[in-house]
């Protein structure tokens, strides 16, 4: 199964992507993805979806669903 980015707010306002399964917060280039205003966590779930940007710590055969379920779905 793929993994499923989503965003939460912490108690400043400001946003953070995580990855929903192990709710750690996603890192890309050693940054964690956090400390954002909405808009640009909202386009980073959008490049991250895309495969445009990876994650440092979530691993490449959970972005991109692998191992394929039994149906090959």
């Amino acid at each position: 199964m793929p993994t499923i980015y989503n965003k939460r707010q912490d108690s400043e306002g400001l946003w953070e992507v995580y990855d929903d399964e192990s709710e750690e917060a996603v890192v890309v280039d050693g940054l964690p993805l956090s400390g954002l205003d909405e808009i640009e966590a909202d386009e980073a779930i959008r490049k991250l979806k895309r495969g445009e940007v990876t994650s440092d710590n979530i691993p490449p055969t959970a972005q991109a669903g692998w191992p394929p379920t039994k149906d090959g779905i």
